[in-house]
């Protein structure tokens, strides 16, 4: 039979259980569990001029930092977020002030702004890892990490003991330089029709 004829003789028996909802969670159950392979999230595509100063902002950015980059030379700097909220109150907790900090990005013709996630993408970055966990016993020990207080130092107490620590470690930066990327398409895209509109 082609995928049609199969459709065909399936959604008729959905049909008739529409209305029961312990036969449908044993259906969403046995796909989820046996059937369904979620996608994986496409890498997002940047001009091959941009692809060696990807990691270093993703590095850069994860590290708390917000990182510039000068589309035209790829230069980076990157400064303490607290330093580019509040100069004065970095200032009196480190005792470095803004003419003691060297830095040029305000001076660049172009600049690109790269911000640190916020918890709550952090937080995001970490559910989607356990969701695709094989692992059900960490899995669940995980789950429950994230549902409790303090769940950043929990999430990583139990995932640094574990065997899947360097799986963590690759599913991050790979979601963070996913995430620079997407941030400089969309930079470029910007310059790109505000040319067009000149």
């Amino acid at each position: 039979m082609n995928a049609k004829q199969l459709l065909d003789e399936i959604l008729p028996i959905l049909y008739t259980i529409k209305e029961d909802p312990v036969k449908l969670q044993k259906i969403l159950t046995f796909l989820e569990d046996e059937i369904y392979e979620e996608p994986e999230e496409e890498e997002i595509q940047v001009p091959e001029k941009f692809k060696p100063v990807v990691s270093k902002i993703a590095e850069s950015i994860d590290c708390g930092f917000v990182c510039f980059l000068n589309p035209d030379t790829l230069e980076i700097e990157e400064q303490q977020k607290m330093f580019i909220e509040d100069p004065e109150e970095y200032d009196e907790d480190t005792g470095e002030s803004e003419e003691s900090i060297e830095s040029n990005y305000q001076s660049w013709k172009k600049c690109i702004t790269f911000e640190p996630p916020e918890p709550f993408d952090s937080f995001k970055i970490m559910e989607h890892f356990v969701d695709k966990l094989n692992d059900t016993k960490l899995q669940d020990k995980l789950v429950n990490a994230l549902n409790r207080k303090r769940p950043f130092t929990n999430f990583k107490f139990i995932i640094d003991r574990s065997p899947y620590r360097q799986d963590w470690f690759n599913f991050k930066r790979q979601w963070m330089e996913n995430h620079v990327k997407g941030l400089l398409m969309l930079e470029l895209q910007k310059e790109q029709k505000d040319d067009q509109v000149e």
